[in-house]
């Protein structure tokens, strides 16, 4: 009878093992994946534009640069980039999950699904790192923000209406 526990007590030991490392791969590869050039979902993210669809990734008016590639891009909205070259902090501005036109920058502009970004955001926000970035519910709230606060960045469906905040190119 004691043999048989002990038994028990090894084969729980490595499962428990087993999933762990299994947990840990999957969150290694799924960095991999978001750092990697080319998205292995490819056909599904990398769907044409319409005209309606176009979104402008946006800026504080005071920010030095006019462009970022788009590891840059992800890197902020993933929330590992925390200052802008010149030493101010980056807060990133974002709709709410369920709004279409958030959906729409993640794929076709950051070229992420959804999960994978708020995966990152929960890992960063439940590690005590920081806090997530600031949500806002309509275009007309995510250029007031941006536009009145410093190192602030988000995106908005269509044009900039006026020259209110600084429209960045991606590269």
């Amino acid at each position: 009878m004691f043999i048989g526990m002990r038994k028990h007590k090894t084969i729980w030991f490595y499962f428990r093992w087993l999933f762990l490392i299994l947990i840990l791969s999957q969150d290694a590869l799924s960095q991999a994946e978001n750092e990697a050039p080319a998205h292995p979902h490819s056909a599904i993210i990398n769907e044409p534009q319409s005209a309606e669809h176009s979104d402008a990734v946006i800026a504080h008016p005071s920010l030095d640069t006019q462009e970022l590639s788009l590891n840059q891009l992800r890197s902020i909205f993933s929330l590992r980039a925390r200052q802008w070259p010149d030493g101010t902090p980056i807060t990133v501005f974002v709709y709410r999950d369920e709004k279409p036109a958030h959906r729409q920058f993640l794929l076709s502009t950051l070229k992420m699904l959804p999960h994978q970004l708020r995966r990152q955001w929960d890992r960063y926000i439940y590690s005590g790192i920081g806090q997530g970035p600031v949500v806002v519910d309509s275009q007309e709230e995510m250029l007031n923000k941006v536009k009145s606060t410093p190192g602030g960045i988000g995106y908005i469906e269509g044009g900039v209406p006026g020259e209110q905040v600084l429209t960045l190119s991606i590269r």
